[in-house]
């Protein structure tokens, strides 16, 4: 039975082939990989995204730590440590009890939402790579943790059309595609067609092909 804790997406993972291929392969090289860029973007998505697909690589688990509500950066190891199931036993630090557990074992860490403890975030990562071997960990994070070792790739906004394009041009589109999904949700009857596609192409490039923006858009349709 494969272990883990990733939420159950409720709504369709839009677009992104590319970009979930990329963090794969930079994953084999690397044992950090930090998705920075602005809020909204899609960071979270993308990596719990990520990591249920490299869910058969991690037998032993693939386990997310859900940092924004957070506010202790002292707390940061011992949420960590609720994820995993690890109680420390008597004086044992939380961070010991997570080298402990995590020594041997070839797991993967999603650390999500680290800006606001990104001090904290960085001094757990860097102490737990350098003693887990078989340790892979992607956080996500407005900027990057900056340890050595880590790989920092930024989340790009979702591929936009020319709102001039033909409708077969638009509909290509992960933002079109993102705001047609949700907005179907809201309202099963609503389609894209040739007279409203240029209207959505350009709600969406106003939007920057920020994934929450559109969102957000869409659930107003």
């Amino acid at each position: 039975k494969i272990r883990h804790n990733l939420p159950l997406q409720l709504t369709t993972f839009i677009g992104r082939e590319k970009e979930v291929e990329q963090i794969k392969k930079r994953l084999e090289k690397n044992h950090l990989v930090t998705l920075t860029g602005s809020g909204g973007i899609g960071k979270t998505r993308l990596s719990i995204q990520v990591a249920s697909e490299l869910l058969p690589e991690y037998p032993i688990g693939v386990w997310l730590v859900e940092l924004a509500p957070l506010t202790d950066p002292a707390l940061v190891p011992q949420s960590v440590c609720a994820a995993l199931g690890v109680t420390p036993e008597g004086n044992t630090s939380a961070l010991d009890a997570l080298i402990d557990y995590l020594r041997a074992k070839k797991i993967l860490l999603v650390v999500d939402n680290c800006e606001h403890l990104i001090d904290s975030c960085a001094q757990l990562c860097d102490s737990l790579l350098h003693a887990c071997n078989d340790l892979r960990i992607i956080t996500s994070s407005r900027e990057a943790l900056g340890i050595e070792g880590e790989n920092a790739y930024r989340v790009p906004s979702l591929s936009l059309p020319d709102s001039k394009s033909g409708l077969h041009v638009i509909e290509e589109s992960e933002a079109v595609q993102l705001f047609m999904e949700r907005a179907t949700t809201i309202l099963p009857e609503f389609e894209l067609t040739e007279s409203n596609a240029p209207a959505i192409a350009q709600i969406c490039q106003r939007l920057d092909g920020i994934a929450l923006a559109i969102e957000l858009a869409a659930s107003r349709v």
